[in-house]
């Protein structure tokens, strides 16, 4: 009788769930992890046999199982506070809320090629006479390294950067190492659990760049520094999925520069801000800065003179873009992973002046896109 009492709610626990999965609302993306999710893999006779429909269907099922946040959220829970780990899926659970993620292999065939590429670019500028900047930025992992969990040795990006720079002779190169150390220990200049720098580093990146080039350092007074939101969970975050994570502070430098331009061009999208306030509703509050990833934006200041300068970049640059306006008519923004045209017809033809690489070391090394501006 017993055995049978058990397997009447075991067979009716199992038909909730399937039941429960077969109705649960289906999502194309997942705000939690930031990130696309299966979707129901088109059946055919080859994909079957050779296990690739199979597998494709795991994956739709594991993305849309019923209460999966939840789930996820109280296995990382299990694994980080009872089982003691201090890593989940790829990112450090470090101290003082800091998240960080793992980087196994430093690609540095790669490294170098993306700086010969730059060199050359560079060299080509020069001719023209217009100068190349490079700011190479190292990641939280190096700069807080202190907050690491015990026994991980993080990468020595300081030394990457030395590498490249070495290799990089036509540009002006702009090493805000020793900066960023030494600031950090006055106020938090890294997201906690997200990837990029927060404004309060952009700005002393920025200033560190004007010292180190002869431009005008701004001071912190002729801003307005406001908070936008006390709610952001970054890409580390997405990763890790850890329960009762200590959210992020999202602030911006606000000056009549950049919050009054002419025009911000968007690939097929215009506006008139730098800034988009909707993202803070959404998961990826990060995208307030410039819009979020484009091939392309053009900025148009109000500032009166005809220098234009092309920033080529990663993400990090959207953040930088509320300081990279100050001196500057025009601001382009290219990313070379999306854009596929000649960056030397397009400096010539927009009358670009000034050019800037702006990219972290971690994408700087894996990127494999630099190459497509030669």
């Amino acid at each position: 009788m017993n055995n049978k009492v058990f397997f009447i709610i075991f067979i009716s626990i199992w038909l909730i769930i399937i039941i429960l999965n077969f109705i649960w609302p289906k999502q194309i993306f997942s705000q939690e992890e930031n990130r696309m999710l299966a979707t129901v893999p088109s059946f055919s006779l080859e994909s079957f046999i050779d296990g690739k429909y199979l597998n494709s269907m795991n994956d739709y099922i594991n993305d849309h199982f019923a209460f999966r946040n939840f789930y996820l959220k109280l296995n990382s829970w299990w694994e980080v506070n009872v089982l003691n780990k201090k890593e989940n899926n790829g990112v450090y659970i470090g101290n003082d809320g800091y998240l960080f993620e793992k980087i196994d292999n430093v690609d540095i065939d790669n490294t170098y090629k993306n700086a010969e590429v730059i060199d050359t670019f560079a060299k080509k500028m020069k001719a023209k006479n217009i100068p190349t900047y490079f700011l190479l930025i190292p990641n939280s992992i190096y700069i807080n390294s202190d907050k690491l969990p015990d026994n991980v040795i993080p990468p020595d990006q300081e030394y990457t950067i030395n590498e490249v720079y070495n290799r990089t002779n036509n540009c002006i190169n702009i090493n805000i190492v020793d900066k960023l150390k030494e600031e950090n220990k006055k106020i938090e200049l890294y997201f906690k659990t997200d990837h990029h720098i927060n404004s309060n580093g952009a700005f002393v990146i920025y200033n560190e760049f004007c010292r180190q080039t002869g431009k005008k350092i701004i001071d912190i007074n002729e801003f307005e520094v406001r908070t936008l939101t006390n709610e952001f969970l970054g890409t580390f975050d997405s990763k890790a999925q850890i329960l009762g994570q200590e959210k992020d502070t999202i602030t911006v430098y606000e000056n009549e520069i950049n919050t009054d331009i002419k025009e911000a061009i968007y690939d097929k999208e215009t506006t008139n801000s730098l800034f988009n306030e909707e993202y803070l509703s959404v998961k990826d509050k990060y995208s307030y800065f410039l819009n979020g990833n484009n091939s392309k934006a053009v900025i148009k200041t109000k500032v009166n003179n005809d220098k234009k300068l092309l920033v080529i970049k990663d993400s990090y640059a959207h953040i930088m873009s509320q300081f990279l306006c100050e001196e500057y008519s025009e601001v382009h923004f290219l990313d070379p992973r999306y854009t596929n045209f000649d960056y030397e017809d397009y400096i010539t033809e927009n009358g670009i002046t000034d050019v800037m690489f702006l990219y972290n070391v971690s994408t700087f090394e894996k990127d494999v896109s630099i190459k497509n501006i030669n």
